[in-house]
């Protein structure tokens, strides 16, 4: 069954820093995860912690996407913000970048023929980053101006996240979508998934049949209005990959602290996908802005402005501090 639960504890963790600047400093720092079924070469949390030197106008946690490419930009608007007196962390989530587990490629587990493998990786993904939310929190890092921003997969589990944690006053979904039996037979980007399914038997889950897969998506998805909690859903018998949708979670979530952006020419993400997840999750403010579900990287610029904005940090001095080149020291 299908479990976001873990046992809270002291975290023991190493810190050091990676670089300093005139107005923040930047850290790494790790410590053992207390998901209990951690796949090795996952097994450690990773979190770069960028820290304001002044007085800190709020506090951000960046989720970061697929795979290893997006990750640089993530951490370019980390620096950035922290050089506006925001205090920012990003996680590297397990399965991804320096996190990949054993003998595999960094971001292809979420999404696999063995449905038992990937529902892990959701899980281990979920609980690290409430463990993460813990650790700011007891190290009084979680500010009460805070935002959760999500790119891609990231944006997928902070729809989850909205519906574990009460306490997320803003949250940003970036080229996010939900009906995992659509993306997983018709986004380009997980083609290797249906490659698997023909060497991997998918009797048991089902998903190597795309109708049937549909068929029983449909009915769950009905079904998900009749669940008072997130438990409830988990106890349930409807189909494993749709408790790691984020389709399932978005009825649990306050739709006024939630905004979404889409990107008109995404190919990775069918419309469908993005539309169903924006109607569960009660029709919130979206936009749509004219770049792919990559190409939009590079303007990570006004991204950053526009997180700024809605945490309602509007002085002068931290907008101009946001854009201007952060002044690393040397020594």
């Amino acid at each position: 069954m299908i479990s976001f639960k873990y046992e809270k504890k002291a975290i023991e963790f190493t810190s050091g820093y990676i670089l300093k600047s005139k107005r923040f400093r930047a850290s790494i720092i790790k410590f053992p995860s207390l998901y209990p079924r951690a796949e090795i070469g996952t097994e450690v949390v990773e979190l770069y912690h960028f820290e304001p030197k002044e007085s800190v106008a709020g506090s951000v946690l960046l989720l970061h996407g697929l795979g290893t490419m997006n990750i640089p930009f993530l951490l370019w608007l980390g620096m950035h913000l922290a050089n506006a007196g925001v205090r920012t962390v990003v996680p590297v989530l397990p399965g991804n970048f320096t996190r990949t587990s054993h003998g595999s490629v960094s971001g292809k587990d979420y999404f696999s023929a063995d449905i038992d493998k990937a529902t892990r990786y959701w899980e281990h993904a979920v609980v690290d980053c409430l463990t993460t939310i813990d650790f700011m929190k007891k190290q009084t890092w979680w500010d009460e101006n805070n935002c959760l921003v999500g790119y891609c997969l990231g944006g997928m589990i902070a729809v989850m996240l909205n519906a574990l944690v009460s306490d997320l006053k803003q949250t940003i979904l970036v080229t996010a979508g939900g009906d995992l039996s659509t993306l997983v037979w018709h986004s380009p980007t997980l083609a290797y998934v249906r490659k698997e399914m023909k060497r991997f038997d998918t009797t048991a889950s089902g998903i190597g049949d795309e109708e049937n897969l549909k068929r029983v998506f449909k009915s769950d998805i009905e079904k998900l209005k009749t669940f008072k909690n997130v438990d409830e859903m988990l106890n349930s018998d409807i189909h494993p990959l749709l408790k790691i949708d984020p389709v399932a979670y978005a009825r649990f979530s306050d739709s006024s602290k939630l905004t979404l952006i889409e990107g008109v020419f995404d190919r990775a993400l069918p419309p469908s996908t993005r539309k169903i997840l924006w109607e569960h999750l009660g029709k919130p403010k979206r936009y749509f802005v004219p770049v792919g579900h990559v190409t939009w990287l590079p303007f990570q610029f006004f991204l950053g402005s526009f997180v700024l904005k809605k945490m309602n940090i509007r002085e002068f001095k931290r907008r101009l501090r946001y854009i201007e080149k952060p002044k690393i020291e040397e020594k």
